[in-house]
């Protein structure tokens, strides 16, 4: 069996080397398989040419002679690559290196997608003492696509794809996908097998983007809440027009919003409200909505669904200074995380 690594890379140079490392090191004695790294990079101007040629012949590469985005170099991985399975690794992130061993014995008959948590680490490396995500969803998650147009998954790192699964999607729209091209994959994989979860965190995430941490918004893409919301309406309809015209599945609008977009958009409408991409928001009408979001939402226990309730009354009704202070915090994340962490001690 081959498994292939694909890295996609811009500007990234500082933290090349690391994930290339990581993906080299999958490769050994409790490993049964075949490994193939691949780095695809998206015009880079500022020295990762030079990262690459250190590794010669390790690794395979793909350059690109102008900046087309995300998905241009997915889709130039994927058709490089031969391996029965795929990890799209971003190049500011980090496999552990028994990553591919601890996945392999779950590649049964079925499976079309394996995942992990990622922990997160900061720019520098150093572990910031929590996982993402915080919620994994597995089995037939299909349901929950419909419920919620999408379902508790890792981001990029922490998906290892069959080949099989998500093959036929590609290539990707370049202008559609030139950022957040591992919606597609990430989505559609379910509707062609079992998603199954690994035990335990496989990898890291890195959060290096001190503009998106001044404001308490999760992850590298955007800096603003509002933001966040469009760029995940248009990864939602975006995929699920793909999923229709590739499948003839034809999915309507979701009903409810998952519990985790919920978040950013209480943060939107308190810290930035100008921007804010829903104007009929109120406090009742997003109480209402998350009430049914959690209510619909496998994964949580009663006493978490409290606390992620009582966070967002919070939220909207302290002031918006104190508001703003709260996303940076990350407070609800910590409040459900205690409540997990005394349920299995009382276990």
């Amino acid at each position: 069996m081959r498994i292939s690594i694909l890295i996609n890379n811009f500007n990234y140079a500082r933290y090349l080397g690391a994930a290339i490392d990581s993906a080299l090191a999958q490769s050994g004695s409790a490993l049964d398989a075949e490994v193939e790294v691949i780095v695809c990079d998206d015009a880079s101007t500022d020295g990762s040419r030079e990262v690459m040629a250190r590794y010669g012949s390790r690794i395979q590469t793909w350059h690109s002679q102008e900046n087309r985005g995300q998905a241009s170099a997915m889709n130039a991985g994927l058709a490089l690559s031969t391996g029965e399975w795929v990890l799209f690794l971003d190049s500011d992130d980090l496999l552990e290196p028994d990553a591919l061993a601890t996945c392999l014995p779950l590649m049964a008959e079925g499976v079309a997608k394996i995942q992990f948590q990622l922990q997160c680490i900061t720019q520098d490396g150093s572990p910031m003492g929590r996982q993402i995500p915080y919620l994994l969803h597995d089995g037939d998650v299909r349901p929950l696509i419909e419920r919620f147009g999408t379902y508790g998954g890792p981001p990029s790192s922490g998906n290892l794809y069959r080949r099989s699964a998500i093959e036929r999607y590609f290539p990707l729209d370049e202008p559609a996908w030139r950022r957040a091209a591992d919606t597609p994959p990430f989505l559609l994989s379910a509707f062609n097998g079992r998603i199954v979860s690994a035990p335990r965190p496989l990898g890291s995430y890195r959060i290096h983007s001190s503009a998106n941490r001044a404001r308490g918004c999760f992850g590298n893409i955007s800096a603003r809440h509002g933001d966040m919301l469009r760029i995940e309406a248009h990864r939602r309809a975006t995929t699920l027009a793909l999923l229709a015209r590739q499948d003839g599945i034809d999915m309507a609008s979701p009903p409810l919003h998952a519990p985790w977009n919920l978040r950013s958009r209480a943060l939107s409408l308190r810290t930035e409200p100008e921007r804010h991409p829903y104007p009929g928001d109120t406090l009742a009408s997003l109480m209402r909505m998350q009430a049914d979001s959690l209510a619909a939402c496998p994964g949580y226990t009663w006493h978490e669904r409290r606390a992620a309730q009582l966070w967002l009354l919070a939220v909207l009704l302290v002031p918006t200074s104190w508001a703003t202070r709260m996303a940076i915090s990350n407070t609800s994340s910590r409040i459900r995380r205690w409540f997990r962490q005394l349920r299995t001690h009382l276990a």
